[in-house]
């Protein structure tokens, strides 16, 4: 990954929420303790750039009436309003002067006001790592790219479901944007080329 224009990238923190660092967010994730270090490794590099940090928290009523078509599959009930679980991951909450958006969907783009947020920004280009790697930063990944947006998700910044799905999806969004996959240190090597060693 080259040197980033920091005046138009955005970094993006999907679902980094309590449950899926405890264990008690009723789905399954792999590989969390190895992100979590990583993403906060990530975040601080970002915030020091003071590039533009969008954080979004899939949140579902607790009537359970916006899941839509999500548990006709594998999904149990997930994220819902009175969960504790559902909440920020503290390590990796919002602070102030950052975004916060609240999604029902799976992809950051499904009625949200991201596309405006980003544009209000002026970015042209989103960096990407949360959870899961194989349904909603790959979702958000495929619409980003529809848009015509440049995308790169962080790897090894991204839990997925099992560990097929994980890197499964990642080869799909490589398959998109060649280059689009990248690791944590990539990503802090272009926000501060000095810095890294």
């Amino acid at each position: 990954m080259k040197q980033i224009n920091l005046a138009k990238t955005a970094l993006i923190c999907i679902d980094m929420q309590a449950g899926v660092f405890t264990g008690e967010g009723n789905l399954p994730h792999v590989g969390t303790a190895e992100v979590l270090p990583k993403a906060k490794k990530v975040l601080a590099a970002a915030r020091e750039a003071k590039i533009p940090i969008i954080h979004f928290q899939e949140v579902h009523r607790k009537e359970m009436v916006d899941f839509g078509r999500e548990l006709d599959g594998a999904e149990l009930v997930h994220c819902l309003e009175t969960w504790a679980s559902t909440n920020y991951y503290w390590e990796l909450a919002p602070i102030d002067g950052e975004f916060a958006i609240t999604k029902r969907r799976y992809s950051c783009f499904f009625g949200t006001d991201l596309e405006i947020l980003l544009r209000g920004l002026k970015v042209d280009t989103v960096v990407l790592m949360g959870t899961m790697t194989n349904v909603c930063v790959h979702y958000t990944a495929v619409d980003a790219h529809q848009r015509d947006y440049h995308f790169h998700v962080i790897e090894d910044c991204s839990a997925g479901s099992d560990w097929d799905a994980h890197w499964a999806a990642l080869t799909a969004m490589e398959y998109l944007q060649t280059g689009a996959r990248i690791l944590h240190t990539d990503f802090i090597a272009a926000l501060h080329p000095v810095a890294v060693k």
